[in-house]
């Protein structure tokens, strides 16, 4: 049986048959894996503390025929640590959900691997006062889901219509059944569609180009729009982008 050695982050975690855990996890070497850890839910395991969330972990795993299997596991950094604010640890939650849910196991992407340690490194220094944190919340999660759409091939590319390819004038419709932008003219029948409102296209135009920066805040309607452009895209209605828009 071979193994390897990898870094990388718990995406997801579920009970696996009696006394273990099935851990979905985010590698720098080996891209998405799925391997279980053997007596992890026992009071005795030595893995367990070392497989804790929003944290970076070195891991070796060993290739199996059905399922691998986690040999050993050390912590490196602990990004998040309890006492956890619960809004963080929502927020937090939903960045993990929206990486596994918008990767494939095997697929090896370094830069999303960055992409994520970056923002756990920014989620740790959120400010806890309220009305301070909210904004810089919003933008975090915001900026995370434009910058994934990138790395897995959902860019928002607002050039031309689906239809006629010819270049987008306002009105702009999303086509939640196409996953494309058109005129009003050429929506396919039957879609469920969206109207882009003039601040959500604004936005995403600029987040499109030369980027948004963090002190011009975060119109409601665009945080709303990228949260169900992921869940549309991930074909599933994801949890913690539920809980998490009516806290922000």
């Amino acid at each position: 049986m071979s193994t390897y050695i990898t870094n990388g982050f718990i995406l997801n975690v579920k009970p696996w048959r009696e006394g273990d855990r099935l851990y979905t996890l985010f590698t720098d070497s080996a891209g998405k894996v799925e391997a279980v850890a053997s007596g992890s839910r026992k009071v005795s395991s030595k893995l367990s503390p070392h497989l804790v969330p929003f944290s970076e972990i070195n891991l070796m795993v060993a290739r199996g025929r059905q399922r691998d299997r986690l040999a050993s596991a050390s912590l490196l950094q602990a990004y998040l640590k309890p006492p956890f604010n619960l809004p963080t640890m929502v927020l937090g939650s939903a960045l993990l959900e929206v990486t596994d849910a918008l990767t494939r196991v095997g697929e090896r992407e370094p830069r999303l691997l960055n992409l994520l340690r970056q923002c756990l490194i920014d989620l740790s220094q959120l400010p806890h006062k309220e009305d301070e944190w909210r904004p810089a919340a919003r933008w975090l999660l915001a900026n995370y889901l434009v910058e994934i759409f990138k790395y897995t091939g959902l860019a928002i590319t607002l050039t031309h219509c689906e239809h006629c390819r010819g270049e987008l004038t306002e009105p702009v419709f999303f086509s939640w059944t196409s996953h494309g932008f058109y005129h009003q003219t050429h929506l396919p029948p039957g879609d469920t569609t969206a109207v882009l409102v003039p601040e959500v296209l604004a936005w995403l135009i600029k987040a499109a180009g030369l980027g948004v920066s963090q002190t011009e805040g975060l119109p409601a309607p665009v945080l709303a729009f990228l949260t169900d452009y992921v869940q549309g895209h991930s074909g599933q209605e994801l949890y913690t982008i539920k809980v998490l828009r009516s806290i922000l």
